[in-house]
């Protein structure tokens, strides 16, 4: 599951950036002060990460569900929505 941070989050998240690059601290130290798993702090301190949040749907997915292409036709012939 990917996780995506709030702007607030990402910013406070930027604040370790330089310390990263300068090696004062290390991505697991990092992790362990913002309390998230290293391999995101990895993805949005990347030189080539995120530079904008990551866009959802309005519906507040991040992909369309394979079932909506047959939702219609299911409520029809079942009698319930999907």
């Amino acid at each position: 599951m990917a996780v995506v941070l709030d702007p607030q989050r990402r910013l406070e998240l930027r604040r370790f950036r330089g310390l990263v690059e300068s090696g004062a601290m290390s991505l697991i130290e990092v992790a362990m002060e913002t309390g998230l798993d290293w391999r995101t702090v990895s993805k949005y301190l990347a030189a080539d990460g995120p530079a904008a949040h990551p866009r959802r749907s309005p519906n507040g997915r991040s992909q369309v569900r394979v079932i909506d292409e047959f939702a219609r036709w299911l409520t029809r012939y079942c009698g319930r929505r999907f």
